[in-house]
């Protein structure tokens, strides 16, 4: 069955009634302006905002937002806010009636609270029919896709002239108005270089990718997930990257890179491009190859035992554990679907990649030819030791910290992560030694009980009688026993004794402290990031994850004192300007970049949609300009600037990068001939960019210089002898 027609004909047939009984538009409907558009075209140029919606679990009002804006920027219609979701709607009936799409209504949860209303959201009802419409398009005339040709080059303006896109996406109208004027050519060529960077896919990855599809035993993480919401939406990403690989399998393409409002960057593809995940990243190939030389190898070596999961010993000792499992990684290339033990990478495919890449290089040495002359299309990375925490460092000058983030020589890698791991243990016991001997015991009571009902709930689909059943006798008993299983915390974390499991589970908090990091943020993160770590953590009670989220919160404020500095001050510079009621304004250091902090006061409006006689109403969020939200300029300061920082990093490195680059924010990658080079750049831009004080350059901007706290002594020019800095 053709889909993609059954939608045109659908979305044809309802134009008729956009026709008023004069011939002319009917202005009262708001998705009027569609009224002589191409149905197929509108299908065809949305559609890869749809599925990208539908990975990101987006609701309904953010994928009609979406879609519609898509539209909106594709036909240069300049549409207000509630058109745009009319638009998108509209587009959308296509798939509800096709019954390839389906919403359903859901009151969701913020900051432990259930939502005033409910929010629609959008499930797959038949993606066998969602992933059809892929081969059915063609691919240059759909947003979000890879391009087969380089794009043009940015230009004056500030939308690109092929795609329309905005330079800064989602830009605060003064930031508009100064990248408009201020001189933004640096930046420009660092993104027109990255433009000009052509991919391939990687065939023999493609092939395993390809059969482990049709495998009972693969890497995806679908294949392990229970609940079939998040089932669904890691099948459309996979699915997605697939199709899209198919459609490039015999040539480059390239992408599109933009800047987000802190001067980040970030192509303008979805699923198949380096800043995706591993079952996109291990596909990819620079189109053009480098020879390795002297210390491609070497590198190679070192990439290897990184996305294996061995990163946690030296340089020499990542190589040598290459060279000792080099058997394993030459069979895991003959045959990936016999030989699974690549498997059990933590990035599977970029290890499958790598071990492609030994085996090409043996066979290469084996014909006789030079191993230094082996042409390499494998990108290879090296990544920041916590980045933003290292920047707060070298900002703060923090001798004290600065091992632990590897700003400094040592032997081996320092591991803030297992430091605070470590210490929240220690406090977690802390705390357990001062409850109540009969609290701890009434532990063994509820738990068991609580992983029974749990369990109950996750047989069961969503929005059926038996999954609202099962979530009742949860909540009744999860209230008949409130208060005492609230205080259980430390009882349900002392459990837990495997430092490599803590390590992972206080990794992503303190990982997000260097960018601001707030206690109900860790506690989302302890919650879902300890799912999949073990059966005990996947049937924990919110309140324990609530415990430990605000555990490593406070142990990260203790024991990390130059970087906790900083975050305060950014709180006072916030409160600095709020008292101006201004936006934090700044023009970054080396690049120009026009930073405005752009929170705005929301004004919600109500959109009345109605669908086979069901009425509608979705909320939206309209920014008014002129206004500042001061709570969020609060609580946004520290991580929107520290970005903005390590964002002028990394476009020092690939603005002055002599060789063909690809970052992903904090992770700076090269073929591997090239990476003893840069792994030299990537120190001295750091050094170049501390020297030049980036933060008193920011603060002097707003008359704030008096805030920066008393600074330590690191000399930032001892990460040019640091191994692990960025590794």
């Amino acid at each position: 069955m053709n889909y993609l027609e059954e939608m045109t004909r659908n979305i044809y047939e309802r134009q008729k009634f956009l026709i008023g009984i004069n011939g002319e538009p009917d202005k009262r409907n708001k998705a009027w302006v569609l009224h002589d558009k191409d149905p197929r075209e509108l299908l065809v140029a949305s559609y890869g905002h749809v599925i990208s919606s539908i990975e990101r679990a987006a609701t309904l009002t953010q994928m009609t937002n979406s879609v519609g804006k898509c539209i909106d920027r594709r036909l240069q219609l300049r549409l207000d806010e509630q058109s745009i979701v009319h638009v998108g709607f509209f587009i959308l009936v296509a798939y509800f009636e096709s019954k390839i799409l389906r919403f359903f209504c859901k009151h969701q949860k913020k900051k432990g609270k259930r939502s005033k209303f409910p929010v629609y959201m959008v499930g797959v009802k038949n993606l066998e029919a969602l992933n059809s419409i892929m081969d059915m398009v063609e691919e240059d005339n759909v947003s979000l896709f890879p391009s087969k040709q380089p794009l043009a080059d940015w230009g004056n303006s500030f939308y690109h002239e092929q795609l329309k896109i905005p330079f800064i996406k989602n830009a605060h109208v003064n930031a508009i108005t100064r990248a408009k004027t201020n001189d933004m050519s640096y930046l420009k060529s660092v993104l027109n270089k990255l433009q000009r960077t052509g991919w391939r896919i990687n065939k023999p990855v493609f092939d395993a990718f390809e059969a482990c599809l049709n495998s009972p035993v693969s890497p995806f993480k679908f294949s392990k997930e229970i609940d079939p919401e998040k089932r669904a939406s890691l099948l459309v990403e996979v699915s997605a990257i697939y199709k899209l690989s198919i459609k490039n399998i015999d040539n480059p393409f390239y992408h599109l890179y933009n800047l987000d409002f802190r001067g980040r960057i970030y192509p303008n593809t979805a699923f198949l491009h380096e800043q995706s995940s591993d079952n996109a990243k291990g596909l990819l190939l620079l189109d053009e190859p480098v020879k390795l030389g002297k210390e491609g190898s070497y590198w190679l070596a070192v990439h290897t035992a990184n996305v294996w999961g061995n990163d946690k010993v030296s340089l020499d000792d990542r190589v040598q554990w290459v060279d000792d499992n080099m058997d394993d990684i030459l069979l895991y290339a003959s045959d990936p679907m016999k030989y699974i033990g690549w498997m059990d990478a933590e990035k599977p495919f970029c290890f499958l990649a790598c071990c492609y890449e030994w085996s090409m290089l043996s066979n290469w040495n084996g014909d006789g030819y030079a191993i230094e002359d082996f042409p390499s299309c494998l990108p290879v990375y090296i990544d920041g030791s916590n980045n933003g925490v290292q920047h707060l460092v070298a900002m703060s000058k923090d001798e004290g910290i600065a091992p632990l983030v590897n700003l400094v020589p040592q032997e081996l890698p320092g591991d803030v992560y297992m430091f605070i791991a470590e210490h929240t243990m220690e406090n977690v016991q802390r705390d357990l030694a001062e409850l109540d001997p009969k609290l701890v015991n009434m532990f063994d009571e509820i738990h068991p009980t609580l992983v029974e009902l749990r369990k109950d709930v996750a047989k069961y689909v969503p929005g059926t009688e038996l999954y609202t059943s099962a979530k009742k006798r949860l909540s009744e008993f999860g209230n008949s026993c409130h208060d005492n299983k609230s205080k259980l915390g430390p009882v349900f974390w002392s459990k837990v004794t495997d430092k490599k499991i803590w390590r992972k589970t206080v990794k992503r908090p303190t990982m997000t402290l260097g960018y601001g990091g707030t206690q109900f943020g860790m506690v989302d993160m302890v919650d879902t990031d300890t799912e999949g770590l073990s059966e005990y953590l996947r049937h924990k009670d919110k309140s324990w994850s609530a415990y430990l989220g605000r555990r490593i919160y406070d142990t990260c404020y203790e024991e990390l004192k130059g970087p906790a500095a900083l975050l305060k001050m950014f709180v006072k510079l916030a409160e600095q300007e709020n008292e101006k009621d201004t936006p934090i304004t700044f023009d970054q250091i080396v690049t120009g970049f026009p930073f405005v902090h752009s929170y705005r006061e929301p004004e919600t409006k109500v959109v009345r949609l109605n669908y086979q006689g069901q009425r509608l109403e979705l909320r939206i969020e309209v920014w008014k300009e002129a206004t500042l939200k001061k709570s969020k300029q609060k609580t946004g300061a520290a991580p929107n600037i520290v970005h903005s920082v390590d964002a002028v990093h990394l476009s020092m490195f690939v603005n002055d990068a002599p060789y063909p680059v690809t970052v992903v924010h904090d992770s700076f990658g090269c073929h591997a001939g090239n990476m003893d080079k840069a792994f030299h750049d990537v120190r001295l831009k750091f050094i170049e960019l501390y020297e030049m004080d980036p933060l008193e350059y920011i603060l002097s901007q707003m008359d704030a210089i008096h805030l920066i706290p008393e600074k330590g002594k690191l000399n930032v020019h001892e990460i040019l002898d640091s191994d692990y800095a960025f590794a």
